[in-house]
């Protein structure tokens, strides 16, 4: 290029403006380089997931309630953003209990992912049989597995740790992360550091071995392994909307269709065609099949193979009078054969104090995932009816009302990871080699909490400087 002459603007149309998209337009803005940057929303308002109500004075999060600090990136971007000020920590009342019977019985102290790292608590944990104890203590025995094929995270549990530890255990820990079930989710894309600690000699080995020789160091910002935003999470989609230009943000304006004409991207919506150099899609895989369907009918098919379940949160506030026997801890799971409609709850109150109403307990409740997917999808009066009668079941609280109750529910919005992802994965890029400049970022691919999605929203803004061509995107190119 002549010196002196203008480096000519790249157009970036961004599919999606929830913390993937968005995070993906701010890390182009921010770099400086002539970019004309677009975000399409199709929604009234940003943020996706991310969202921030209140009810009865205090407020609550219809979608995610926290992120991880031990995965950095949500936590960098906070801190980047300004906001770390905001951020809040857990109370000192950690842990969750699970129902067994009706009853409530204590997760055991040291329980990491579904491998225990001390002795006494899992002896003397009602929670497993002394036969099951008996299964699970002799893991690092059992032969790691060969073959390298995907397997469930059921299967896998099944084989290292035994039936017991997948229903009481495993079972309701994957309904809360992922509302999906351990038969159909792949152990190699949803914990993979499993298999890892598998070839090491076995979970308890690999657990004890870490908690011996390497216990994680105390965070020296004090904070607690999840934290939220004082004020709401929304927080973070309110600052970067502030740092994008203005005008570059279209709510209420979804992509219809996906077209590449004379070497430029077109992206159709109701009211206009907008042209583009390149098009990150942070859409969930099923929107996003809808719109390249005209374009590429086998991407589509690809993208529709990602399945998607459905879930509902329902927050019920009582006065602390009507809640005398809370237990301790953030929350409870429950496994299917309690046979409730929630499939988990937290203590909001209990778990970020500062939120709380005083003389307010605020219970959060989960329902629906595959396999109680109608749960989640039934009408709303039914729904709120039946969680009020499982909230007033479990904590017996003798058939006192809530001052205050708000459902929210996730039709088909939460990606599931079944065996084979990564296939599907391979599949996708396969047919991306084809499309130079459309980009794929968001929870359908590689990870679905708020730290995955912000790695996910970077990743995409550096394949649109760099392209997916290169040598080091060359394993899956066009997925962020």
């Amino acid at each position: 290029m002549r010196p002196g002459r203008p480096i000519p603007t790249k157009r970036v149309i961004v599919l999606g403006g929830g913390i993937s998209g968005l995070v993906a337009a701010y890390e182009l803005v921010k770099r400086g380089h002539p970019i004309e940057v677009t975000v399409l929303e199709a929604a009234p308002a940003l943020g996706g997931k991310i969202r921030s109500e209140s009810i009865d004075g205090q407020t609550f999060e219809a979608g995610p309630d926290s992120f991880l600090t031990t995965k950095p990136e949500m936590l960098e971007l906070v801190r980047e953003l300004g906001l770390e000020g905001d951020l809040a920590g857990t109370g000192p009342d950690a842990g969750f209990d699970i129902l067994l019977g009706g009853r409530f019985v204590p997760m055991p102290a040291g329980m990491n992912l579904i491998a225990p790292t001390r002795i006494l608590p899992f002896a003397l944990t009602p929670l497993f049989t002394p036969a099951a104890k008996l299964h699970m203590a002799l893991e690092p025995l059992r032969p790691c597995r060969r073959d390298g094929d995907d397997e469930s995270l059921a299967d896998f549990t099944r084989r290292r740790l035994g039936a017991e530890a997948l229903e009481r255990l495993v079972g309701p820990m994957l309904a809360g992360i992922y509302a999906g079930d351990p038969e159909r989710m792949s152990v190699r894309s949803t914990f993979p550091q499993l298999l890892e600690m598998e070839k090491k000699g076995g979970l308890v080995k690999s657990m004890w071995l870490g908690w011996l020789g390497t216990k994680r160091p105390a965070r020296r910002d004090g904070l607690t392994t999840f934290v939220t935003l004082k004020g709401g999470l929304s927080k973070v989609v309110d600052a970067l909307q502030r740092r994008l230009p203005p005008r570059s943000v279209r709510t209420g304006c979804p992509a219809q269709a996906l077209r590449r004409r004379d070497g430029h991207w077109e992206v159709v919506t109701p009211n206009a065609v907008l042209e583009a150099d390149a098009v990150i899609s942070a859409l969930p895989a099923s929107a996003l099949a809808d719109v390249v369907e005209g374009l590429d009918p086998e991407l589509s098919m690809r993208l529709r193979e990602i399945p998607f379940s459905s879930t509902a949160t329902s927050v019920l506030i009582y006065d602390d009078k009507d809640v005398p026997r809370r237990p301790k801890g953030f929350g409870f799971l429950a496994p299917k054969g309690e046979g409730l409609t929630v499939t988990a709850a937290t203590y909001s109150s209990a778990k970020f104090p500062g939120r709380a109403v005083a003389g307010r307990t605020t219970v959060r409740a989960f329902i629906g995932g595959v396999g109680r997917e109608a749960d989640a999808e039934s009408a709303i009066t039914r729904l709120e009816s039946r969680v009020r009668a499982d909230i007033d079941k479990v904590l017996d609280l003798k058939g006192a009302a809530p001052l205050a109750q708000k459902t929210t529910r996730w039709i088909k919005a939460n990606p599931q990871y079944e065996v084979g992802h990564s296939r599907r994965l391979d599949r996708i890029s396969s047919c991306l080699k084809s499309h130079q400049g459309l980009i794929l970022a968001g929870a359908s691919y590689c990870g679905v909490g708020l730290p995955d999605g912000v790695r996910s929203g970077r990743r995409a803004a550096e394949l649109v400087f760099a392209g997916s061509r290169r040598s080091h995107d060359v394993v899956r190119p066009g997925l962020a």
